[in-house]
């Protein structure tokens, strides 16, 4: 480490070993551009991939007049009508989509829920880099990617009883459930394949 005083963003801080660096990090945590940068993940977390600029402005305020306290934002957050809006907000990754299939069915989607994970392309506990994994569709909605869920949906069906897709849609995707996809479930004449093509539904996928 370097000794002697650093000037920052306007501000000089004296040398002080960790409490220079303490004092850094907390005169960044409070800066716009952190409010702004941490409002449009959480944003995009939950409105969207291209989250609507007046949530990422009203999380953005939220930020700044507490101080960069995190439970307040969530609490601006949960009462901000974008993240309610309903429809096909999110992809989901596949974590979310596993987890998705397991309380959908009751069924354990793999013995090795750690290596099919990392057959989906999020390796448990090893994102990519420091930012963590993708939180957008275009990370994991490619060709290959979605096949790959096609072959283990697959498999998940085979090993439950069958039971009709049709009312499962109903029940799991009420009013989202769309009349392409309806029309297919009812089509499908071998239960265990129609319940496949509901867990790889684009209503399924979404979130």
């Amino acid at each position: 480490m370097e000794i002697g005083a650093r000037r920052l963003l306007g501000r000089t801080f004296a040398e002080g070993g960790r409490e220079q660096a303490e004092a850094v990090l907390d005169h960044l945590a409070v800066q716009p551009d952190t409010a702004r940068h941490v409002a449009t993940k959480l944003a995009r977390h939950f409105a969207g991939d291209e989250p609507p600029p007046a949530l990422v402005e009203r999380l953005a305020q939220t930020f700044l007049a507490s101080g960069g306290d995190l439970p307040t934002l969530y609490a601006t957050l949960v009462r901000s009508p974008e993240p309610w809006a309903g429809g096909r907000l999110k992809f989901k990754t596949p974590w979310e989509w596993l987890v998705s299939i397991g309380r959908a069915t009751a069924a354990d989607p793999a013995q090795d829920l750690a290596a099919v994970t990392s057959q989906l392309g999020q390796t448990a506990w090893e994102p990519p880099s420091p930012a963590g994994f993708d939180d957008i569709a275009g990370a994991w909605s490619g060709p290959d990617a979605l096949l790959r869920r096609v072959k283990l949906a697959e498999s998940v069906a085979k090993t439950l009883p069958a039971r009709g897709a049709v009312p499962l849609a109903a029940d799991l995707l009420g009013p989202t459930l769309g009349a392409a996809t309806d029309r297919v479930l009812r089509e499908t004449a071998d239960g265990r394949v129609a319940l496949a093509l509901l867990l790889v539904s684009p209503e399924f996928l979404y979130r």
